[in-house]
């Protein structure tokens, strides 16, 4: 066999298993999100006493929109972003009057009229629970618009 042949199919496989061991001492660890009393905000791998510590994944508060293409007032965003929110809770709606009715396949079988299977009730389901998150979307953002008057 030729030396150099057996050399070009070797060293990929080589390499492939020198960056797979190299790979296997990297492991997972705790990270914590400091923030001293001016506000700069500091990731390290341990707490620090003087720091305070918060959650790295802490979510953002919900706030009014700053802008949306073109609007140049907050309030005026929360408005578009009310009604856009009503537009989709209608949508939803909708969607699940629509559903109502059974599908092809979704009859039980061998079953009298106005048995429905399970594949039925998890459609319903699905379609209620998109009514309620726009519903609840659709709260969120009157808050603000109401609170504004």
């Amino acid at each position: 066999m030729n030396p150099r042949r057996c050399a070009r199919r070797t060293l990929p496989a080589i390499l492939a298993a020198a960056m797979l061991c190299a790979a296997a001492g990297a492991s997972a660890q705790e990270l914590y999100k400091l923030v001293d009393a001016t506000g700069h905000v500091t990731f390290a791998d341990r707490p620090d006493a003087a720091l305070v510590p918060q959650a790295a994944s802490e979510p953002e508060p919900a706030r009014l929109p700053k802008r949306i293409a073109g609007i140049s007032s907050p309030r005026a965003a929360a408005i578009v972003d009310a009604k856009e929110a009503a537009r989709r809770l209608q949508q939803a709606q909708l969607t699940r009057s629509r559903g109502i009715e059974p599908l092809p396949g979704e009859k039980a079988q061998h079953a009298k009229d106005g048995v429905v299977s399970e594949r039925y009730l998890r459609r319903q389901e699905k379609l209620q629970l998109l009514v309620e998150q726009a519903q609840r979307r659709a709260n969120e953002t009157s808050r603000p618009q109401v609170a504004a008057r």
